[in-house]
């Protein structure tokens, strides 16, 4: 039999014990909510760092493509000068010629196939160019860019008129693209009536396959209008300092992206640790 003093110390004993036992699950019911709160933020941090990187990282992509396109226009424009510098003076030629080339041709035009270039600006005038082909003594015709001719209103064809007879006219020549025409951005259909919104070569696809795939922009003879075409006055150099802006723009987001990171986890540390 054990003392009373005894039995005193053990029954307090298994009530402490008692009651431990009986707030375990207590304990336990409050620790879920946290852990799931915890795995909740954790799941909002990953997919905030993923949307940031995805942002920046499509940022300096972006720049990098428009780095190269720049470049690319740059060694462009290096390369058409140095042609036009270079470009020969031709009559009646049978081979493709250089781009840039003068060329002189002989023969007569085609006055009821001649069509409107649209929305052309001379002078702060707006007008359109007069697109007439041009066959050759030898048979073959050329589609020539006669100059600009001012609109008597919006919309509105202006009137003009073609020699007739056998003529000799001379111009620079101009390639198009793959496709035969002049490419860019087209916005519905490229003809309306006797305007094109863009040179292309399958507007005259009745007269057969034309000389070569481009348009001579006359500057000399019978027929021609007040000049309007120019090539780009933009030198190779602007388009170099363009390049180097985007790649500045690239680099700028890389550090940015970089240090936005590290400022984030550094954030979500402290966040744990309180």
């Amino acid at each position: 039999m054990s003392p009373p003093g005894a039995q005193t110390v053990a029954g307090e004993h298994s009530a402490a014990l008692a009651c431990d036992s009986r707030a375990h699950p207590a304990d336990k019911r409050k620790s879920v909510p946290a852990a799931q709160a915890s795995s909740t933020a954790a799941t909002q941090e990953r997919q905030v760092g993923r949307g940031w990187w995805l942002f920046w990282g499509c940022l300096i992509v972006l720049g990098l493509c428009l780095c190269s396109w720049q470049v690319m226009r740059g060694q462009a424009r290096a390369q058409h000068l140095e042609d036009t510098a270079s470009a020969p003076e031709l009559v009646m030629p049978t081979a493709p010629p250089a781009s840039a080339s003068l060329i002189e041709l002989r023969g007569e035009w085609l006055a009821e196939h001649s069509l409107l270039l649209d929305n052309r600006t001379l002078d702060k005038r707006h007008g359109v160019a007069v697109l007439t082909p041009f066959r050759t003594l030898d048979g073959r015709w050329w589609l020539v860019e006669r100059g600009f001719v001012a609109s008597p209103a919006p919309r509105s064809d202006p009137e003009f008129t073609t020699p007739a007879g056998s003529g000799v006219i001379s111009g620079r020549w101009q390639w198009l693209n793959g496709q035969g025409n002049s490419g860019g951005p087209l916005f519905g259909p490229n003809r309306e009536g006797q305007r094109l919104q863009q040179v292309d070569l399958s507007a005259w696809q009745a007269l057969g396959t034309p000389a070569f795939a481009g348009v001579l922009h006359q500057t000399s003879g019978e027929g021609r209008f007040l000049p309007w075409w120019q090539p780009s006055n933009m030198t190779p150099e602007r388009h170099y300092a363009y390049a180097l802006q985007w790649l500045g723009l690239s680099l700028g987001a890389a550090v940015v992206m970089i240090l936005g990171a590290r400022r984030q986890r550094q954030s979500a540390l402290r966040q744990r640790q309180a």
